[in-house]
């Protein structure tokens, strides 16, 4: 619900954003990814979403693991608060695996319709291009993505975004 709305019996979703709501968790499966309160479950995938012309390569996860490991400030490093022994999502941390490639943090929906662009670098202005890259999974230019073709109609994309436009803060 939007903030400071009231829910009404049973029209609080519209028989559209209830559609996109059944297609979330089954057809479409963004579940999988987008699930608790957040709708996040915090974790990095590789979803084909492509490069930016005009940015420096992009790798994702591969090279931010190295990022991190190499800064005197991670929980291994000289000005770590604690021991070693509190540094547990580092210490066993995947650090080179073919599935950190060009693999980028699950966003939270919460707030999605009022934040464009979308994607790790802005890729798409509108949530119907979220809708339809997800739906037609071009492969990964690097990496192998974990989306797959989705066979949705018209109808079901433009349901799946009145769905998403229900997430607010």
């Amino acid at each position: 619900l939007v903030t400071g709305a009231e829910p009404k019996g049973d029209a609080v979703f519209s028989k559209e954003e209830i559609l996109g709501l059944k297609l979330f968790i089954g057809k479409a499966n963004c579940v999988t990814c987008h699930n608790g309160p957040r709708f996040t479950d915090n974790s990095f995938h590789n979803t084909g979403v492509p490069p930016v012309a005009d940015l420096p390569p992009d790798r994702g996860r591969i090279d931010a693991v190295h990022q991190v490991e190499a800064d005197q400030f991670n929980c291994f490093g000289a000005y770590r608060d604690g021991g070693a022994s509190a540094c547990g999502e580092l210490r066993f941390m995947v650090k080179d695996a073919p599935q950190l490639i060009r693999a980028y943090k699950t966003p939270s929906l919460r707030g999605a319709a009022t934040r464009p662009p979308y994607m790790h670098a802005g890729q798409f202005s509108s949530l119907d291009e979220v809708v339809a890259h997800y739906a037609e999974a071009a492969p990964s230019v690097e990496g192998v993505s974990e989306v797959h073709p989705l066979e949705l109609s018209d109808r079901e994309r433009a349901a799946l975004v009145a769905f998403l436009k229900t997430l607010a803060e």
